[in-house]
């Protein structure tokens, strides 16, 4: 996990963020999902050098469409989606990024060049 990100934090930040009724199909289960979008993110960051071990900014650039792409297809892997819930939550994901985004500059977590 990334060093002053809380995860129980964001997902209360990010929920009211994503509009539920561009997401109707997956409403029961938005949360879970955002959930395991966080994850997956710092999943994502960790492997490819953005976060180093201990959680501290890395030598990497963070690659949005890589990590869109990680997380779509993790969360399509751990909940075993269809083709066509898989396109539903790649939405919720691209969502997702943006709030996510949101939360980590409202917590001073990005700095931009």
């Amino acid at each position: 996990m990334m060093n002053g990100y809380d995860r129980e934090e964001a997902i209360s930040y990010i929920l009211p963020r994503i509009r539920k009724q561009d997401h109707l199909e997956l409403e029961d289960r938005i949360e879970t999902l955002i959930g395991q979008a966080i994850d997956a993110d710092m999943d994502f960051m960790h492997e490819t050098g953005v976060l180093d071990e201990e959680g501290n900014a890395g030598g990497e650039y963070y690659e949005d469409d890589d990590a869109f792409e990680y997380m779509v297809e993790a969360l399509v892997a751990q909940n075993e989606l269809t083709p066509e819930e898989a396109v539903k939550v790649a939405s919720l994901v691209d969502d997702f990024m943006d709030a996510q985004e949101s939360y980590m500059e409202y917590k001073g977590l990005v700095q931009w060049e």
